[in-house]
């Protein structure tokens, strides 16, 4: 196996690119989105193909979704509960929790993406000669 290569982003700047919808590898703000639900298959920056490979990718991208929503839910919970305590509204937080529910995919569903390709580059680390193949211009 091929050796990754050095000129590498650290693993915090990896996942901060990815939440702040951001190619991952690169930085670039533009990268793989043109909308905020149309995407294209490689940055339009670096060239960096967000699947690399992986008939699956969409899985990892879901479930990030599923966790920044459930995410979103419990810290909308805990706030509200602590803010309204000890008479907390019940009608008032079930209403609010559903409407984050059903918003939060939408509003996360970019991010998820973008944050799937950094925890993928991650756990893989790509090669040169994976880059060299996209005609990555880091190289």
């Amino acid at each position: 196996m091929a050796e990754p290569i050095d000129d590498f982003p650290s693993r915090p700047r990896l996942i901060l690119r990815g939440l702040t919808r951001r190619c991952a590898w690169c930085g670039d703000r533009r990268a793989y989105f043109v909308g905020w639900f149309r995407r294209q298959d490689a940055c339009r920056n670096c060239g960096h193909g967000y699947r690399r490979g992986d008939s699956a990718f969409e899985l990892g991208a879901i479930t990030a979704n599923i966790i920044l929503t459930f995410g979103t839910i419990l810290l909308t919970i805990l706030l509200l509960v602590s803010l309204t305590a000890p008479d907390v509204p019940i009608a008032t937080v079930t209403i609010v929790v559903v409407v984050v529910g059903l918003v939060g995919p939408a509003l996360f569903y970019p991010i998820s993406f973008t944050l799937w390709q950094a925890v993928d580059l991650w756990m893989r680390p790509p090669t040169a000669a994976e880059l060299a193949a996209r005609g990555d211009a880091r190289l």
